[in-house]
């Protein structure tokens, strides 16, 4: 499948979905905990001097095979019994039922199986860096990233790790598969494309659950500056931003040749050709390849099909080219330079122009906040495809593969909201421990520690105390989906 598509696939589209009631809140038992001593003993990724110099992609690679060759087979179901499920179904259900009801013999000996597939892991999250060689391939969005989609498997089988650890009592050897499976996440988003980002956003999802039962473990450690010193964004969107940029030049390079001067006719055909063939490639047929696929050698012949392609092309290019030479002229090009370009160049020129445009008023709201910039990158968003669609259908076009953004955007600041909520609480258990056990009145009581604020509103989290329980929430912020994922719900207990 081609990431382009995937990526769809990967992001809900909760809006035609039918209302899903949300579920309760998580409830989390506030045992008191102060500060370690010292106070940065845990920490939710190493710190630069324990790392090691190299790649950590290669090691993650060797983790993927491995763990292909060490699956055990299921055993062959008995005549009437439904078949059993696969090793990787079983643990993802491990992980989502409450951790206590997973069953520690089997797991033990599933994560036996599995050893060398987490050495490998655990070797590759000590590495200063993670290279997956994405950043210069030529494929634009058919580029095959299977690596990346196996790392959500590794992560439920680090997550079930850490798991085992903390049933088994032992906090430290859970908190350490914990930091395992947050730098994997952190890892796994680093690349030129937006699928790395949602795929590693999962993986740190997974991880803070697991981080909700460790804190409730009787004798865990209070881990409210290991959250305060972690990277900030979690997940960063820069270099996935810069390569989603750069996407259509990959898949179109004679774009770079725009300016080279005027184009022969021959050259001009065969830039319609690629134009043609590339914007079908997009996830099925268009307007410009409507079920093009008529051509079954270099010397065939094309089919109507094809021709009608062609027309589509040479209508279209025709109706944009008036308002495309007038454009260049006005923006300073000689009249004759321009009419001695053929038609195509001229039309492409004017678009990509306006495709820069079109991007940088979108992707300029990337350098905000989540709180600050969600309502106008959400209504530039439509204002820019909607003027793209009524005035030149090239451009809009192109704007095919331009990612959602803001939707992108949220995911990653969800895993950022959700440490932070969980940085609130570890304030909550600062204070508990140096107030005989009692909950704090209001999130400013909390003198131990600042309490963060939610970064995708830019407001406190909402804290209301009642004796001996409380809740933590954080409201649906603008531009997010109408989806309880959206929402921080937390109810808080004082443990007995």
């Amino acid at each position: 499948m081609k990431w382009f598509s995937y990526l769809v696939l990967l992001i809900p589209s909760v809006a035609s979905a039918q209302p899903v009631p949300p579920p309760p809140p998580t409830v989390i038992l506030i045992r008191p905990a102060a500060e370690p001593v010292p106070a940065l003993k845990y920490r939710i990724v190493p710190e630069r001097r324990d790392l090691i110099p190299g790649n950590a992609a290669i090691f993650y690679h060797r983790a993927i095979l491995l763990f292909s060759l060490c699956k055990l087979p299921p055993p062959a179901p008995t005549p009437g019994q439904k078949a059993p499920t696969s090793v990787e179904e079983t643990i993802n259900h491990w992980l989502t039922v409450p951790f206590r009801e997973i069953p520690l013999d089997k797991a033990r000996t599933v994560l036996a199986s599995f050893a060398t597939t987490l050495h490998e892991v655990d070797l590759g999250a000590i590495r200063q860096t993670c290279d997956w060689e994405f950043e210069h391939r030529k494929e634009g969005i058919v580029l095959l990233l299977p690596e990346i989609q196996e790392m959500r498997a590794l992560g439920r089988l680090v997550n079930l790790r850490a798991r085992v650890a903390l049933l088994d009592g032992k906090v430290d050897e859970a908190m350490h598969w914990l930091q395992v499976g947050f730098v994997m996440s952190r890892h796994t988003g680093q690349g030129p494309t937006l699928i790395q980002a949602l795929v590693g956003n999962a993986i740190e999802a997974l991880m803070a659950r697991t981080l909700e039962d460790l804190i409730q473990a009787p004798g865990s450690p209070n881990l409210y500056w290991a959250l305060v010193n972690r990277p900030r964004p979690f997940i960063d969107l820069a270099a996935a931003f810069d390569g989603e940029r750069m996407i259509l030049e990959r898949e179109l390079p004679s774009l770079r040749e725009l300016d080279s001067g005027p184009w022969t006719l021959d050259k001009a055909r065969r830039f319609g050709d690629d134009l043609r063939s590339t914007v079908g490639s997009w996830d099925g047929p268009s307007l410009l390849s409507p079920n093009d696929r008529s051509r079954t050698s270099a010397t065939a012949p094309p089919q109507p099909q094809g021709f009608a392609a062609q027309l589509a092309l040479a209508s279209m290019v025709a109706q944009l080219y008036p308002e495309a030479r007038k454009a260049l002229i006005a923006g300073g090009r000689p009249a004759a330079e321009v009419d001695a370009m053929p038609t195509i160049q001229v039309v492409a020129i004017h678009t990509i122009r306006a495709y820069d445009i079109f991007c940088d008023d979108i992707y300029k709201w990337a350098g905000l906040p989540y709180w600050k910039s969600a309502a106008g990158s959400d209504a530039t968003m439509t204002r820019a495809t909607a003027k793209a669609k009524a005035e030149n259908p090239l451009l809009a076009l192109f704007t095919m593969i331009v990612p959602a953004l803001q939707t992108t955007r949220f995911a990653t600041v969800r895993s950022d909201r959700q440490l932070d909520a969980l940085q609130c609480i570890e304030a909550i258990r600062l204070y508990a421990a140096s107030h005989g056990g009692t909950l704090p009145p209001t999130l400013d009581a909390i003198t131990e520690a600042p309490t963060p604020l939610d970064p995708a509103t830019g407001t406190p989290f909402i804290y209301k105390v009642d004796g001996t329980t409380a809740t933590l929430n954080g409201p649906r912020p603008v531009g997010a989906p109408d989806h309880y994922t959206s929402l921080i719900r937390y109810d808080l207990k004082l443990a007995r």
